[in-house]
């Protein structure tokens, strides 16, 4: 009880440590995501959920509210923290000194003499001095910790956001199949009415209804994949249960014309996380080469009292042992250790090239994708709206058939669903690049527009 009792004061303070890394997280977090009065969950509450969940959940959400859900609650967001703690308890081991052993032994003499007590002190010099140096590489791989698992969480926030647009995306594709259901549906009624009629064909009768059936399997399709978008965010976000039934703003917002970011590069090399990372790693094996040397050239020592109780006498000494460095100088460790720095600036060199190499060709994405979008939501979208809308005055006037008005109606649909396509694969374009300059770099991922629908967008000659 005594153990425990004492040991309580040193738990307390790595916790109160753990959580300053927490905060110190949090507050980078904050400031690179963009992510205002952001507060991750508290250890001490482990099952405990942040009151502003419920809150987010109970309204439509938007991008930047899924995102902090994600960091919330996904439990891969607490466990990225929870693993600072390993390295906090090793920077904590490294820096404690030795224990000094204690040595207690009794012996009988036998005869008449009495029970004769030895009682040994000892203590390790050489840990003792090398424990500040310990407690300095492990300080270094504390930060490295803490930046690695900042990076961890970037990530978490870029798959949020992403997964996010992908089932707004989703959403939107089944309200168009829908309303294309709809139309072709009100086609075949038309056809069906001609044909009694005796003015309609039976094959023109049988294109409409192969037509309606092929609709009806694109609103199938669009629904799974809307159920697979939904699953997949929720998995980000990290729920279960009833805070499953969230609900999504209602459309992917229009692309603003990208201005030209000519630091773009220079941001993304300063902010990066795994740059910095790995500059703290180098220190830390820049501090294990100071380590190794000094242990290499420190002999073992170690320094002892001694006592002896022979009868009613006690006989007290001290000594001290020396264990020379002749043949283990921990050369292989300081092989080791120089290894392993020039390693990490080789690789911090070549990921600066990556990250350059992966900011201009997302620059590049992101004018390309809101080009692109924008042309289909001001230009080609609006044209098809214009066309369906002379093909209706035709119509009022008797010189088109209804059939003319459809076609035209469903190239309106595709182009819709072309526009939906590309303004995704903005989004998607616009988030890497975010994540880039906030200080993160990950595979640049070349979504891209499914071609049924940008070919029919560019191709159905909506009857003409």
């Amino acid at each position: 009880m005594n153990r425990l009792l004492l040991a309580l004061p040193l738990l307390s303070a790595c916790a109160t440590h753990l959580a300053h890394d927490v905060r110190t997280v949090e507050a980078s977090l904050s400031e690179r995501g963009q992510l205002a009065d952001l507060a991750l969950p508290r250890f001490d509450a482990p099952n405990e959920d942040p009151v502003e969940v419920e809150t987010l959940l109970a309204r439509p959400l938007s991008a930047d509210d899924a995102v902090r859900v994600a960091l919330l609650m996904n439990r891969d967001a607490r466990a990225a923290l929870a693993e600072i703690g390993i390295a906090r308890g090793q920077y904590v081991t490294a820096g404690l000194l030795p224990n000094p052993e204690v040595e207690l032994s009794v012996r009988d003499p036998g005869g008449p003499q009495p029970l004769q007590l030895d009682l040994g002190l000892e203590l390790s010099i050489t840990a003792t001095v090398l424990a500040p140096l310990r407690a300095a590489v492990a300080e270094s791989h504390l930060e490295a910790e803490r930046l690695r698992a900042t990076g961890s969480l970037l990530d978490l926030a870029y798959q949020a956001r992403v997964s996010f647009y992908e089932a707004q995306a989703a959403q939107q594709r089944l309200e168009l199949r829908l309303r294309a259901l709809e139309s072709q549906q009100a086609s075949y009624a038309t056809a069906v009415d001609l044909n009694r009629l005796g003015n309609l064909p039976a094959i023109a009768l049988a294109n409409e209804l192969a037509a309606v059936e092929l609709s009806r399997v694109q609103v199938a399709e669009a629904e799974n994949a809307l159920l697979d978008a939904r699953e997949a965010l929720t998995q980000r976000l990290g729920l279960a249960g009833k805070r499953t039934r969230f609900t999504l703003a209602a459309s992917l917002a229009i692309p603003p014309a990208e201005p030209r970011l000519d630091d773009a590069e220079t941001r993304a090399v300063t902010s990066s996380l795994e740059l910095l990372e790995l500059e703290r790693r180098a220190e830390t094996a820049s501090r294990k080469v100071g380590l190794a040397r000094t242990q290499g050239w420190l002999p073992h020592l170690t320094a002892g009292f001694h006592g002896e109780r022979d009868g009613n006498l006690w006989e007290l000494g001290a000594h001290v042992a020396v264990g020379l460095p002749v043949f283990d100088r921990a050369q292989g460790q300081r092989l080791s250790a120089q290894s392993e720095y020039d390693a990490v600036l080789a690789r911090a060199e070549a990921k600066a090239v990556v990250i350059r190499s992966l900011t201009r060709a997302s620059l590049n994405r992101v004018e390309s994708a809101s080009r692109r979008a924008r042309h289909y939501a001001e230009r080609l979208v609006p044209a098809r709206q214009k066309q369906l809308d002379e093909t209706v005055k035709q119509y009022n006037a008797m010189t088109l058939g209804v059939f003319q008005v459809l076609q035209v109606q469903r190239g309106v649909t595709e182009s819709a669903l072309a526009q939906v396509d590309a303004t995704l694969d903005y989004w998607r374009a616009r988030a890497g690049l975010d994540l880039l300059l906030a200080g993160r770099s990950t595979p640049l991922k070349m979504g891209a527009a499914p071609p049924s629908s940008a070919a029919a967008a560019m191709n159905d000659s909506g009857g003409h």
